[in-house]
């Protein structure tokens, strides 16, 4: 019998949430998964990691915690970094991160420590995939957990370029019943911006402070369900390829025409 490949297993909501849990569930049977996880939550803090200060954490104890695994004072990378290089024995061969309460598609992916801790584990050339739910508190997200064994393997099995461009995966599920779903689709990432709106708030632990809440919808949003945020929004179970070169290529001859060569 072959042995059980190892599965890092993380998220932004904390150790505690549902999200991670019914990921554990269905996937603790196929792989050895282990979990290192936030203490707290830790969404919207990006790819933020732990740097000027000591990080802390504690193993989960039996019959008081929701599962085994380690419970960490830092951000989603801090949870990867840190397993990867000193809680675990050997590099995982993947990393799960998910599922957010709420979707990641679109830009909210830059923000997002769920999607971080996926981009986290390809840093070190390992396939990751981050889940997200469209729509906080949805019911039928312990259904879609139950997708995300047959979405790694089907997505691992997929004919890949012989370059290896430590991609990672970022899945986004629709706020409709699974049996209701369109289906999947592989999109691009949409480019559609919020519209910021920074709201007063009383903060009596901040008295000399002016606290502002944000709040803001996407808008522009593309048409096309070709774009991850318009599908999950139409009902599609999006699947958006990622990867972490920032370079705009296309700007590089004209850049190279004016500075390097100098302009005619």
């Amino acid at each position: 019998m072959s042995k059980k490949k190892t599965l890092l297993l993380t998220n932004d909501d904390g150790f505690h949430a549902r999200g991670i849990k019914f990921l554990y569930d269905v996937l603790s049977p196929l792989y050895d998964v282990v979990v290192a996880a936030p203490e707290k939550e830790q969404s919207g803090v990006s790819h933020t990691f732990t740097f000027m200060k000591p990080l802390f954490y504690r193993e989960a104890v039996v019959g008081t915690d929701q599962m085994p695994g380690y419970i960490i004072n830092g951000s989603p990378a801090d949870c990867v970094k840190f397993a990867i290089s000193s809680l675990v024995k050997k590099k995982p061969d993947l990393v799960v991160s998910g599922i957010n309460d709420g979707d990641n598609s679109g830009i909210a992916a830059f923000y997002s420590g769920t999607v971080s801790a996926a981009r986290e584990g390809a840093f070190y050339g390992i396939p990751s995939f981050a889940f997200s739910m469209f729509n906080r508190n949805n019911q039928f997200m312990s259904m879609y957990a139950e997708m995300a064994p047959m979405l790694i393997d089907e997505i691992l099995n997929a004919p890949h370029p012989p370059l290896d461009m430590r991609v990672f995966y970022n899945i986004n599920f629709p706020a409709c019943d699974p049996a209701n779903s369109k289906g999947f689709k592989v999109t691009w990432q949409s480019m559609a911006n919020y519209e910021d709106e920074y709201r007063k708030i009383e903060d009596k632990s901040h008295p000399s402070y002016g606290g502002h809440n944000v709040f803001g919808d996407r808008m522009a949003i593309e048409e096309s369900s070709s774009f991850d945020s318009r599908a999950v929004m139409n009902g599609y179970i999006a699947i958006t390829p990622l990867c972490f070169d920032s370079t705009a290529h296309w700007m590089m001859p004209f850049l190279r025409q004016k500075i390097e060569e100098g302009e005619e």
